[in-house]
């Protein structure tokens, strides 16, 4: 299963069909679950730098909204530690990027997630890309009443 982080679908939970019947996991426990971010400024590129990460789960989102939250609030002062704080958070759940070029010799930027900040400005990782992984994976307001719907209509 891929997402792209443009869509307008996303899902917490989803159905995986197994031998005629639907079971329903959560997307933190499904390896194949990916998530692919391309970053705004590279959307009409024909080969897209392009993030790839997997779902968070409870324990790496209370990390990701205490950095949030203490980069919001000032918490976290001087700018070394607020790029520090930034980085590691766009690290959690990151599995690999494609078509990251290095700009110097033309070849592909091998995938090493500490080099996240070899890819990424501060500008681009706090807004966009955090914004982003964000985004892709927080159920939608639909999500959400269709899963209502669905529990209601499996008890009938």
């Amino acid at each position: 299963m891929t997402w792209k982080s443009d869509t307008t679908h996303h899902q917490q939970l989803y159905s995986v069909k197994k031998k005629g019947k639907v079971n329903t996991m959560p997307i933190t426990t499904d390896p194949k679950a990916r998530i692919e971010i391309i970053l705004d400024s590279d959307k009409d590129k024909d080969k897209p730098p392009t993030f790839i990460y997997r779902a968070l789960n409870g324990r790496e989102w209370r990390k990701v909204a205490k950095v949030f939250d203490a980069l919001q609030s000032g918490e976290v002062s001087g700018m070394s530690a607020q790029l520090d704080a930034i980085y590691e958070t766009v690290s959690i759940g990151l599995l690999d990027w494609v078509n990251m070029i290095d700009p110097e010799t033309g070849t592909e930027i091998p995938f090493k997630k500490e080099d996240i900040d070899l890819i990424l400005n501060p500008i681009e990782a706090s807004t966009d890309l955090m914004g982003k992984i964000l985004g892709a994976v927080m159920p939608t307001h639909e999500d959400k009443k269709k899963s209502e719907l669905q529990a209601v209509s499996e008890t009938s």
